[in-house]
Formats: C-alpha cells, sequence, structure tokens
C-alpha cells in the first residue's frame, strides 16, 4: 500500500490533512465540506514534515506545536485498521462526543468509543451521536481543535503524556484542525465545515410536555385542561408512538386518537404547539398495497440494503422493519411527501425523530424469521473498537 498526504491551507485559521491510498478508493464521508479555492493570506500556522511519514503542525505567533504525529510512533494504515497518535498541548481537552463524563475529559488513558447507539447514557460508553472533535487548551491559554471527518466505528484514546490515539476500522483520516484562539473562535470555525445547528423557533424553547401513555386523543387533552387550570406554562404538547396505529410511522389509532386534528386545532387556538414522535423505521410486514410508507420506499429504492443485495430488515417498535439510506437521493424527497400526507390530516408544528441511529432491537439483520449478523469481516472486523 502506498499513502499518499494531502495538505491543504485552506483558510488563515483552518488546515485540512488527508492521508489515504491513492490507488483503491475507501469510504468517506459524503457530506458538503467547503471547497479549496486559494491559498490564504497569513495562516496562523505552519507545517513541518518529518522523514518518517510524521507531521508538526504549529501555531505561528507562539511557536507551540498543537498537533505533532512525529512524537507518538505506531502509525497503521490497514484495510481494517487505521491507527495515528498525536501529542497534546495539555491536559485540558474537551469535546470528543457523544459520552457521558466530565466537561473536562480525563488523560489517564480514558477510552471514548464512536459508535452510534441507542442505549441509556451510561458513563464513558458510545451514545447516540458520533462527534470527533475536541477543543485543546495551549500553555499561553490560547485554544484549537481538532476534527477527524470519518464515520467509521472508531476508539479515541488519551493518554498521559498528554496524547491521543485514534484507531478507526475504516475510511481514510481526514483532519480538520482549527486555529480559534477562543474557544468561542475554534466553535465557529468547526461549524464552517460540519455546517451551524438549526434554529429553533422561539416557542421551542419554551415548557413542554411529553410521555408515554396519555392513552387516547381525549386523554392528551385532558392532561392540556388540567395544565391551563393550574396556569401552568405550557407552549408544546407531545405524543409518543401510542398515537399510532400497530406502531407504524404516519398513521393514527384510528380508535383511541382519530380526533388528535381536533386536538392540534385546540391547541392552536391557544397559541400551542404539537409535536409527534416519528421513528424512522418502516414496518416491512404489513400486506402489499396497504401501507405507502413502505410501499413507495421500495419504489423509490431508499432503503438500506443487506450484503446480498436485498432490503435489510432488522426489528424495532412495529415489527420487522426497513431502514432509509438518508443519503439516497430519493430519500428526502419521500420521507417530506408522506410527513406532507400526515400534516394534512394532523397540522403538526414539529417532529420528535427518535431511534435514528438507527436503533435496532436485533444483532444484525431477519432472515428466514431469525436474527443475526453475516459471518464476513465487515460485521467481524479484526479490531473492534469499545472492546
Amino acid at each position: 500500500m502506498s499513502l499518499k498526504m494531502d495538505v491543504y491551507f485552506e483558510t488563515d485559521d483552518r488546515l485540512r490533512v488527508k492521508i489515504y491510498d491513492p490507488s483503491q478508493a475507501r469510504y468517506e464521508v459524503p457530506i458538503y465540506t467547503p471547497p479549496f479555492t486559494s491559498l490564504p493570506s497569513n495562516p496562523k500556522y505552519k507545517v513541518e514534515l518529518s522523514e518518517h511519514f510524521g507531521f508538526n503542525v504549529i501555531r505561528k505567533a507562539s511557536q507551540e506545536v498543537i498537533f505533532n504525529t512525529t512524537a507518538n510512533p505506531g502509525f497503521i494504515f490497514c484495510d481494517q485498521f487505521i491507527q495515528i497518535s498525536s501529542s497534546l498541548s495539555s491536559s485540558y481537552i474537551y469535546g470528543l462526543g457523544e459520552h457521558r463524563s466530565s466537561l473536562a475529559l480525563p488523560t489517564d488513558w480514558q477510552r471514548f468509543t464512536f459508535w452510534a447507539r441507542d442505549q441509556p447514557p451510561t458513563p464513558n460508553v458510545n451514545l447516540y451521536g458520533v462527534h470527533p472533535f475536541y477543543i485543546n487548551l495551549e500553555s499561553n491559554g490560547d485554544a484549537h481543535g481538532v476534527f477527524l471527518l470519518n464515520s467509521n466505528a472508531m476508539d479515541a484514546i488519551l493518554q498521559p503524556a498528554p496524547a491521543i490515539t485514534y484507531r478507526t476500522v475504516g475510511g481514510i483520516l481526514d483532519f480538520y484542525i482549527f486555529l480559534g484562539p477562543d474557544p468561542i473562535d475554534v466553535i465557529r470555525q468547526y461549524q464552517e465545515v460540519v455546517g451551524v445547528p438549526f434554529m429553533p423557533p422561539m416557542w421551542a424553547l419554551g415548557f413542554h410536555l411529553c410521555r408515554w401513555g396519555y392513552g387516547s386523543a381525549n386523554g392528551t387533552m385532558a392532561v392540556v385542561e388540567r395544565m391551563r387550570q393550574a396556569r401552568i406554562p405550557q407552549d408544546g404538547q407531545w405524543n409518543d408512538i401510542d398515537y399510532m396505529k400497530d406502531h407504524l410511522d404516519w398513521t393514527l389509532d384510528p380508535t383511541k386518537f382519530e380526533t388528535t386534528g381536533k386536538v392540534v386545532e385546540n391547541l392552536h387556538s391557544n397559541g400551542q404547539h404539537y409535536i409527534p414522535i416519528v421513528d424512522p423505521a418502516i414496518s416491512s410486514s404489513q400486506t402489499p398495497g396497504t401501507y405507502p410508507p413502505y410501499d413507495t420506499g421500495v419504489t423509490d429504492d431508499i432503503f438500506i440494503k443487506a450484503d446480498d443485495g436485498s432490503i435489510f430488515i432488522g426489528k424495532v417498535w412495529p415489527g420487522d422493519t426497513a431502514f432509509p439510506d438518508w443519503f439516497h437521493p430519493n430519500a428526502s424527497r419521500w420521507w417530506q411527501s408522506l410527513a406532507q400526507k400526515f400534516h394534512d390530516t394532523v397540522n403538526f408544528d414539529g417532529m420528535w425523530l427518535d431511534m435514528n441511529e438507527p436503533s435496532n432491537f436485533v444483532n444484525g439483520r431477519v432472515t428466514g424469521g431469525q436474527p443475526g449478523c453475516t459471518n464476513n469481516t465487515y460485521d467481524n472486523p479484526p479490531y473492534v473498537p469499545g472492546e
């Protein structure tokens, strides 16, 4: 394997370093990132290369090394295992989400695993989101950030040196380094690459009420009325999956929640808002032609495929389910069409997207009525992060 390293001086505050095999295409995260157009006029950093496939990133103003792969040997780039290490400017490091941990991360050989998973927040295990990005403070109080654009299963190990080691099971190494120098500047520079958060409407920041088990539309409305009688502020009312027919997305229980539309009208007439839950796991076991979310998804070819080319079937609340591939060019139009049709019946104001890691109640897929993973190196990699 012959590797290539591309170094992009993208802006005065942002450096990008890509390490990959030019002879073999490997998975890269298919998101838009700012294009490199011209050299910056006054970059705050410089890059030094080593004879042993290492590099340093140095802040010009202080001459502090902020990313240094030469001080920590052990660089490995194989088909299903990539490892690279760097020293840290200090032990004051923050980020590497999503994990339940302290704000300042411990550097006593603490491992942080990245792989989106629906599980109760437990200390130092991988949770719902994947954000391989950190902020590190330097000796003079300046801050910089490092983002590894890689969505494969991964470990980041923090060490007392202080140092960080990345281990991932695929893709390439695609680093963005942000020069700050203030932590707020680092975040802004990071957002220039990954995008800014959705700006919520003002009412979304108000008082909301939500639980599973209201039982019916009337039961939901009774809770809203008690809130009004007690003069407790309430901006939004939510419903969990019990409003659905058999836990099927984009349906209403025809006996218990058939008047949900009228509940929403009442909320709107009082300046309140309504949010239903939607789980993006689509039932695959309904009679063909009776459940449009699945039927149209098959027609639009938007469901994730198994290794044999068939639709990958897992198991979530409605039973056997298919999972949308949100990178498919037809997926957004398909999802928007379903949302619009449901909105015509229930004039909701927002959606509670749940189980979108995606969550699967079984290991692997359901084939022949039995769940299980395939016996290949993708489901059984030589290195398993988190183990």
